[in-house]
């Protein structure tokens, strides 16, 4: 049986609770999050294209339905079995279609905190403890709005946080990160010339990420001067970075591009330099080869690379980075650890 299979009962019992709920709050290593999650995203990944195909099924059956209607006066009886037929079809799909729906996660776990993963496997190593808060509910089912007008528009404001994550890497840097939306859906009524009113809508999306790393000063020095979307202070002997990415889109729901939280990191990075690049031990340097080669295209060929495994994030490109670079679906499930999760303040 093909292990990619997108049947909800080839999940495990942990996976379809987090299907069935789409939160999960814990604290795990980030291998057992990549085998918590990954079969998750395969199996969103097949089930979005299964909604896709049933809504065009739907859409196929019902207008064959209403073409079917042309032909009661040749084809008389027939013709309302064709058209009962088209028509049930069309419900029938749609019924599927909405089941279906019902497991949809959002994307932002297949396109954005996959890849996030897979880059922290390599920069902390699969050991390391993940603490995140995720939240992949649908926001206008899930959250209250918040009304207000603009003018002569109503406008309703949702404000979801989808991830809410913090790990400490290989150099002792802590990264935290928030990933949230602002989604703004206006109507308003309009009316014509001819006296006509109608009425209009429209959905503003702000996507968003707010980005810390904590750098410890036996590990970095700070270069300076900072770059223009990043700030640093000194903050109990450690240098603390913070950027912020906000992106707007209008009209369709769409997710923040991974590529610019991994360019956002290097923004932060570059500001920094590590205090001793050259200890890396021979085990590492054959670690660091070994991803260069199974990734080959993924990094840059610059002399960054050759610099210790806990230093393989300064100086990398990883915009090209995407889902499926990161195949973990081999791995074994896992049950949640029972551990906090330490947000930071926004």
């Amino acid at each position: 049986m093909n292990k990619y299979s997108d049947k909800y009962q080839h999940l495990s019992p942990v996976q379809k609770q987090f299907i069935d709920e789409k939160t999960v709050s814990a604290t795990m290593k980030i291998g057992k999050w990549l085998a918590l999650l990954a079969k998750v995203a395969k199996f969103d990944q097949r089930n979005d294209s299964s909604i896709k195909k049933l809504m065009v099924a739907a859409i196929i059956s019902f207008v064959l339905a209403f073409f079917s209607i042309f032909t009661l006066a040749f084809l008389e009886e027939n013709a309302l079995y064709l058209i009962v037929t088209f028509a049930g079809a069309g419900v029938l799909f749609l019924v599927w279609r909405g089941n279906k729906k019902s497991k949809d996660v959002n994307n932002y776990l297949r396109l954005f905190f996959l890849p996030v993963l897979g880059v922290l496997e390599a920069k902390c190593g699969s050991e390391a403890k993940l603490a995140a808060n995720l939240d992949f509910r649908v926001p206008r089912k899930a959250l209250t709005p918040e009304k207000s007008k603009v003018g002569v528009r109503n406008l309703k404001l949702y404000s979801p946080k989808y991830i809410i994550a913090r790990v400490t890497m290989k150099d002792q840097a802590i990264l935290e990160f928030v990933v949230a939306d602002d989604i703004k859906d206006f109507s308003w009524k309009k009316r014509s010339a001819s006296g006509k009113t109608k009425f209009k809508s429209k959905t503003k999306y702000v996507h968003q990420c707010l980005i810390k790393i904590t750098l410890p000063k036996s590990e970095y020095n700070h270069k300076g001067p900072t770059h223009p979307a990043v700030s640093v202070d000194d903050v109990n002997g450690h240098y603390q970075a913070k950027s912020k990415i906000k992106i707007k889109t209008v009209g369709k729901d769409k997710v923040l591009a991974v590529g610019a939280f991994f360019e956002a990191m290097q923004n932060i990075y570059a500001l920094f330099e590590p205090i001793n690049p050259a200890a890396q031990t021979t085990q590492e340097k054959s670690e660091n080869e070994g991803r260069k080669g199974d990734r080959a295209g993924m990094m840059h060929d610059d002399p960054a690379l050759a610099l210790a495994t806990p230093y393989i994030w300064y100086g990398s490109a990883f915009n090209t980075y995407d889902y499926d670079s990161f195949d973990h679906t081999d791995a074994g499930d896992q049950i949640m650890e029972d551990d906090s999760v330490n947000a930071f303040d926004s």
